[in-house]
């Protein structure tokens, strides 16, 4: 396979932008568990220690859990530490392991277009408003299609890297 420099910098480009993907998803995912942290504190000092709770600290919580933990999926899929099967890719040739790996990765996206679409009939139909302070469930319903987003995002700038990265050349080592 011929080398080509420009491939190079198609790699190095979709790196640096899944990195800083990677990066504001994670300083997003710190500030939630952080705020979740202190909410859960804060509701039970008041309700423990002051005998007067406050009602919508458990439901903050809920909700930044929730943009956490759909935030936090673009993180796992960039660096590849999702739940998978490792045998069947060991046991074929390389050639049917990379068909295979390109095949997982065009149902994850199929996955995540749908719930893209779906995550965002659901957020833009939305009549419904938090329970214990009054703001539009779209806020939090909006969770899953910029999460998809983000996902499809980063598949698909890993799978640009790993076409392009059989056509950049070899970096040296420096000992």
């Amino acid at each position: 396979m011929k080398r080509h420099p420009w491939a190079e910098n198609i790699v190095g480009t979709a790196e640096k932008v899944g990195l800083t993907i990677e990066k504001i998803c994670g300083a997003f995912c710190v500030a939630c568990f952080a705020a979740m942290t202190a909410s859960a504190i804060l509701g039970v000092f008041f309700r423990y220690v002051m005998q007067s709770p406050f009602m919508w600290t458990e439901e903050v919580a809920r909700y930044l859990q929730v943009w956490m933990g759909f935030t936090a999926i673009s993180i796992a899929l960039r660096q590849d530490r999702h739940i998978k099967v490792e045998v069947l890719p060991r046991l074929v040739p390389s050639v049917i392991a990379k068909v295979i790996g390109y095949l997982v990765d065009a149902l994850i996206a199929f996955f995540f277009i749908v719930l893209l679409k779906q995550g965002y009939l659901m957020t833009v139909n939305n009549i419904m408003s938090a329970s214990t302070f009054q703001v539009s469930m779209s806020w939090i319903l909006i969770a899953v299609p910029v999460a998809a987003a983000l996902t499809l995002i980063q598949l698909f700038l890993n799978v640009v890297k790993r076409v392009f990265s059989g056509f950049a050349p070899k970096s040296e080592s420096v000992a």
